[in-house]
């Protein structure tokens, strides 16, 4: 019997936002018997031990800026003496700036790369650039994204970020969160989780809030990830205490995995007023919890929700449609139970792990078996 191929994805991070859950729910599930699969973390954090906990391979390196061109030449150089070391098969770059690393290294090394992109870049030099560096194949997240390096000739494949169902199971209860967080456990909670930044809406969300019910509670899950606009949630605390909602809005910070399922599965709705988003893997979690969705009309949540059918799609930035889907959603429970129904078996045929893992099994194949014809 043939030993695994071995498999080094490149995170730039060692913090877990959307992109590394995304990772992790790949990695969690894939074929063990076919494929050995290594992290390297080019920022240590907490992420290496959940991945370890996971019988992952995890390489550590240390914490950089990209404009340090040395450490970034440096940081290559470790990368492609660890892919000979430890016979590396094939490099999995996550993310636009792990491309920058995990390109070069694989092509140095002479293995083939594969690259996981978030997002359809803006113009600049610097993005011409970093698309120079060879690739054997790329998956986007989104059609949008898919597009963009279709029309730029790249190999591209569209593979959904997907949830685990089975994680998604392991839950804190609603007992046990109100405890916790000092929270009502009476009052009716309307949950919003996204890292602490601008463009994730949530202004929009406290404005929403202040024209509902007294019973309803607003939980903000999360916090700054990777150190981007960290004075955004006192700008928030002040905005709720200008509207009056001290008592009725609650800020929890990073939670657990457990903790965040926990909420979700135990909101009247999660509301998502991100003014761009991608994907938005909170939605799609919230949504295979049976939790219906009201969002922002952003690229993705309009692939994740059908609106009037899952949840609600509301104008990006409209402040008193969020407001009237609101308030109209909540009023109905008996609407919100038919869409939150129609959420979970949406979920489960679009966005399961065991549909993206398939995909990318299939993905890491072709491009060895292509490997091995060259050679």
């Amino acid at each position: 019997m043939s030993k695994p191929a071995k498999i080094l994805w490149i995170s730039c991070v060692g913090e877990k936002g959307g992109a590394e859950v995304y990772m992790n729910n790949l990695l969690r599930r894939l074929d063990r018997t076919r494929f050995e699969p290594h992290v390297a973390l080019l920022r240590p954090g907490p992420l290496a031990q959940e991945l370890q906990a996971m019988d992952v391979r995890v390489h550590e390196f240390p914490a950089h800026r990209m404009r340090h061109l040395g450490a970034v030449t440096a940081t290559i150089q470790q990368l492609v003496r660890l892919i000979e070391r430890e016979e590396i098969s094939l490099v999995h770059s996550n993310g636009f700036r792990a491309h920058v690393y995990g390109g070069l290294a694989a092509w140095l090394a002479g293995v083939p790369e594969c690259w996981l992109v978030h997002t359809a870049e803006v113009r600049h030099w610097s993005t011409w650039a970093i698309q120079r560096i060879p690739t054997a194949h790329v998956q986007g997240n989104c059609h949008r994204t898919v597009d963009y390096f279709v029309e730029r000739g790249f190999p591209t494949t569209l593979v959904w970020p997907s949830v685990d169902l089975d994680q998604l199971q392991q839950q804190t209860s609603r007992a046990d969160l109100a405890l916790k967080f000092s929270l009502s456990p009476g009052a009716r909670w309307l949950v919003m989780a996204a890292r602490l930044q601008r463009y994730k809406g949530h202004a929009y969300f406290l404005q929403a809030l202040a024209t509902l019910p007294e019973d309803v509670h607003g939980i903000i899950l999360g916090g700054s990830l990777f150190g981007m606009e960290p004075e955004y949630r006192l700008e928030l605390e002040t905005l709720a205490g200008q509207l009056g909602l001290r008592e009725r809005v609650h800020f929890t910070g990073f939670v657990s995995d457990e903790e965040l399922h926990g909420f979700l599965a135990q909101a009247e709705a999660v509301v998502h007023p991100a003014l761009d988003e991608d994907f938005g893997l909170s939605v799609a979690e919230a949504q295979a919890l049976g939790r219906p969705v009201i969002a922002f009309a952003a690229h993705g949540p309009q692939a994740i929700i059908v609106d009037e059918v899952t949840g609600r799609l509301v104008p990006v930035g409209d402040q008193r449609g969020l407001d009237q889907a609101l308030q109209q959603a909540l009023n109905s429970p008996a609407r919100l139970a038919a869409w939150g129904a129609a959420a979970r078996l949406r979920a489960e045929e679009r966005f399961s792990a065991a549909a993206a893992v398939a995909q990318l099994e299939a993905i890491y194949t072709a491009c060895l078996r292509n490997t091995s014809t060259a050679h």
